[in-house]
């Protein structure tokens, strides 16, 4: 088996290789199969105009033969020599020759390349030709035996043809389902890249959300322990003490978050991903950071779904870093639980002298995609007054 394969794949490799040595096989068989050149017969009365004839006979069998090293690059001019000089051969033999077998195989030929129609029209002319030249090669549509041997010619041509035909399209459904698999591997490739692609923006929202808030905890605690260093070393401290704390929290989240990119045989945090239980910690820590934050949550509150609950406490946590970082040092968090989702609106003032936006980060756009991807609502927009507010409506139960 793996020899056949082998010679296979050589074949397919050297096509023009293959129909040469299968010219030169039929020349040689030609040679040994025409009548008066494979029997020994001795001189006598009419053997020299037989044998000429023979010779001829030959001759345009052989170049018939030759012919077909160019049957795949030339499949219908390789027909139609191959059916003139087959005719002539027929005349030449007197009506003895049957249909040459160089014409089978360019019949066949034409059936695998050339289209139904075009394989339709070269067989019916070779029969009806063959047929004619052979009923005026022997002087009679019949032969000695009372048979029409236009019948036989027609049934050769048909059966050559149809098996081209039947090879391509074997191979075209051979060809049409090798394509479908590596459509389908192709397909499965992109699948899997775009879920990595996926996974590595879900992993940047919560490094973003992780850090954000946590720094600019940091970053306001160490503004105020530098400014009262020396007039207020206590309360210098107790901002410290906020920084280092908060350092510790950041470290911590970002250690769970970073997690995940661990391989299977590392350990895994155990940690629960944070929700709205946890907003009471975010808003004693963001009033240690020195927003005045008014909280008030109105409706009986439930356990939401995992997704929706880490949707909903990293738009609290993303609202309230940026009334930090951009707000003048007031905050409004009202939260509604509702029987269908859970209402989050945060207002905070924005501070003028502060560069930046607070809707030009990266922070909102990847609240906006948390949000929407639990079928939610967020709308985030500065009022008239110059209050930025943040308003989502995360659905109780993911769909």
């Amino acid at each position: 088996m793996g020899t056949l394969t082998t010679v296979r794949r050589w074949g397919r490799a050297h096509p023009r290789l293959v129909d040469a040595a299968l010219a030169a096989a039929l020349v040689v068989l030609t040679l040994l199969t025409l009548p008066g050149l494979s029997h020994g017969h001795g001189p006598g009365p009419g053997d020299l105009d037989d044998r000429g004839a023979d010779a001829l006979t030959t001759l345009l069998l052989a170049l018939a033969a030759l012919l077909l090293a160019l049957r795949r690059s030339h499949p219908l001019p390789v027909w139609a020599a191959t059916a003139v000089l087959g005719v002539l051969a027929v005349l030449t033999s007197d009506g003895r020759l049957p249909l040459p077998l160089p014409l089978f195989l360019a019949l066949y030929t034409v059936g695998r390349l050339l289209p139904v129609s075009s394989t339709v029209v070269a067989t019916a002319v070779t029969a009806v030709a063959y047929a004619v030249t052979m009923a005026l090669a022997m002087g009679s549509w019949l032969d000695d035996r009372g048979d029409l041997p236009a019948l036989a010619t027609v049934a050769l041509s048909g059966a050559a043809a149809a098996v081209g035909v039947a090879v391509r399209s074997q191979r075209a459904a051979l060809a049409a389902a090798q394509d479908r698999a590596h459509q389908a591997e192709l397909t499965r490739e992109e699948e899997a890249e775009r879920r990595v692609t996926d996974e590595r923006l879900r992993i940047a929202r919560e490094l973003h959300d992780v850090v954000a808030h946590h720094i600019s905890v940091i970053n306001v605690q160490a503004g105020v322990a530098r400014h009262l260093m020396d007039a207020d070393p206590q309360q210098a401290r107790t901002a410290l003490g906020l920084v280092r704390e908060a350092s510790k929290t950041v470290l911590s989240e970002m250690s769970a978050v970073v997690g995940l990119l661990r391989t299977q045989d590392e350990d895994a945090p155990t940690e629960p991903a944070p929700g709205l239980s946890r907003v009471p910690a975010l808003v004693e820590s963001v009033r240690r950071a020195g927003l005045q934050l008014d909280w008030t949550s109105s409706g009986d509150p439930y356990p939401l779904a995992p997704i929706p609950d880490l949707t909903a406490y990293r738009v609290v946590q993303e609202s309230l870093t940026n009334a930090v970082k951009y707000g003048t040092g007031t905050a409004d968090l009202v939260i509604d639980h509702r029987p269908d989702a859970v209402t989050i609106e945060v207002r905070n003032p924005v501070d003028a002298s502060r560069s930046g936006s607070p809707g030009a980060g990266h922070g909102l756009i990847g609240m906006r995609e948390r949000v929407e991807a639990v079928h939610g609502l967020l709308v985030t927009g500065s009022d008239g007054d110059g209050t930025f507010t943040v308003h989502a409506e995360v659905p109780r139960r993911s769909v």
